[in-house]
């Protein structure tokens, strides 16, 4: 039988699989292939840090909008 090797992933694939989870798009082949890669803790870590760049993002569209709207 063959063994999977427990490889690292990159911060470039964690990115990759959070994002894509975001938007609800994953190739199935990227799935099982990353899924032996990637430790809860990083996909939770980074989960975390996406949504807290997203709402941060939002946040400083709305006053850029409303702050050419008052001013």
């Amino acid at each position: 039988m063959k063994e999977r090797v427990k490889r690292k992933a990159t911060p470039a694939a964690i990115a990759k699989t959070v994002l894509s989870a975001f938007f609800g798009i994953r190739k199935r082949g990227d799935h099982d292939e990353e899924t032996v890669q990637l430790s809860p803790v990083q996909i939770g870590v980074a989960a975390v840090v996406a949504g807290l760049c997203f709402v941060g993002g939002l946040i400083l569209l709305v006053r850029f909008i409303l702050g050419r709207a008052m001013g």
